[in-house]
């Protein structure tokens, strides 16, 4: 009897479950590109799908440029992009040069986390895949929105200035460097660090950002 036929045989006698593939344990992952090649390397393919991201930095650190560049790459994938301004600090010029469509992006100032919670339920419930990012938030209900999350199509990313606590993916930007060039400075190098992962482990990579002289010392970037 050939292998292919004692595990059909196993399985018509004790159910599917007695007798299975390995490789059916491994999770489907489902992954969004950031648009930072160096980033995507780092997280073997990008962000998770339906998993609550967490990206913290103090200013120029490379956080923010980090998310926009996310933004900018989910649009570019025809992907819908909810983003929840609760400290009314989106930039619309620097998210231009960044590459965001401004105006195929959905923005919602200065919500209240229960209307954040409220919205996220009823994106969960429409199935319509599409990234959601949350900026400056103080507090994230995780096992809520884990709960949210679940069987929907969503990808969740959070910025904020320190770790937010218990994120399902945590990458932490570090500024090392300024990138000078005839004395003006026209980008910097950040370490970028991933500090939780559901399926990877620590891990920290250095990558280059470039930004317009005008921005150089922006408190965003």
């Amino acid at each position: 009897m050939s292998v292919e036929l004692l595990v059909a045989d196993i399985q018509q006698r004790f159910g599917h479950q007695m007798l299975r593939r390995a490789a059916e344990l491994v999770p489907f992952r489902e992954t969004l590109n950031t648009g930072i090649a160096a980033v995507d390397d780092l997280l073997e393919g990008g962000l998770l799908r339906g998993a609550v991201h967490g990206i913290s930095g103090q200013p120029t650190s490379g956080a923010t440029s980090l998310l926009y560049a996310a933004v900018a790459s989910a649009q570019g994938q025809a992907l819908p992009v909810v983003y929840l301004d609760m400290g009314g600090l989106f930039d619309p010029p620097n998210a231009a040069l960044a590459g965001i469509e401004i105006e195929r992006l959905l923005l919602v100032s200065r919500t209240p986390l229960k209307h954040a919670l409220f919205l996220l339920r009823a994106l969960a419930l429409q199935q319509l895949p599409c990234l959601v990012v949350i900026d400056q938030p103080r507090v994230l209900p995780l096992a809520q929105l884990k709960a949210i999350l679940r069987d929907a199509p969503l990808t969740l990313l959070a910025l904020s200035p320190q770790p937010l606590p218990q994120m399902q993916v945590a990458l932490a930007c570090q500024r090392r460097a300024w990138q000078m060039e005839r004395g003006d400075v026209i980008g910097f190098r950040s370490e970028l660090r991933l500090t939780a992962h559901p399926f990877l482990p620590f891990r920290q990579r250095e990558i280059s950002f470039a930004i317009p002289r005008e921005e150089a010392c922006s408190a965003r970037w």
